[in-house]
């Protein structure tokens, strides 16, 4: 990380100051996968966050492999908003495509109540674990490079 904002290159592993999410992004997928670490603190969360965002709105992402499924639930700890912010800005964002791993059914829920109230441009799809989200990323990628972004439901 340099001066606080996540860097770019053709495969580079990235950790937040406080260690809370490992980035990876892959340049020639234009491919951001980011992992929220065993045990991170609760704590951490909203600033991991915001630069998550701040990484995923440059325009050399056009996919995201957000893995949460390590992430405390923040709802049971007062935090319930921050995961709801961060889905309502994730909709916003220039992407093509947004792989999500849930760990509850409660994060599955925020998922579809903050795309049903700003639908995102980029198909969502959330998964059990993040080999198959990958895997997802990388096939549907392929017909993504030099085409026009298409609008997809959310969807399980």
């Amino acid at each position: 990380m340099v001066g606080g904002k996540f860097a770019c290159a053709e495969v580079m592993e990235v950790e937040t100051l406080e260690n809370a999410l490992v980035v990876r992004y892959e340049r020639n997928a234009a491919l951001l996968h980011a992992q929220w670490q065993f045990l991170a603190a609760p704590h951490w969360a909203p600033s991991a966050l915001r630069s998550l965002l701040t990484a995923l709105a440059g325009p050399r992402v056009r996919a995201c492999l957000l893995d949460l499924q390590h992430m405390p639930d923040l709802a049971s700890l007062g935090q319930g908003h921050t995961e709801y912010h961060l889905l309502l800005q994730l909709a916003a964002l220039p992407l093509h495509q947004l792989a999500l791993v849930l760990k509850t059914d409660r994060q599955h829920e925020a998922v579809l109540a903050a795309a049903s109230q700003l639908m995102p441009s980029f198909e969502v799809q959330v998964f059990d674990d993040a080999a198959t989200a990958l895997d997802w990323l990388r096939q549907t990628g392929e017909g993504y490079r030099g085409g026009p972004a298409r609008r997809g439901p959310l969807s399980n």
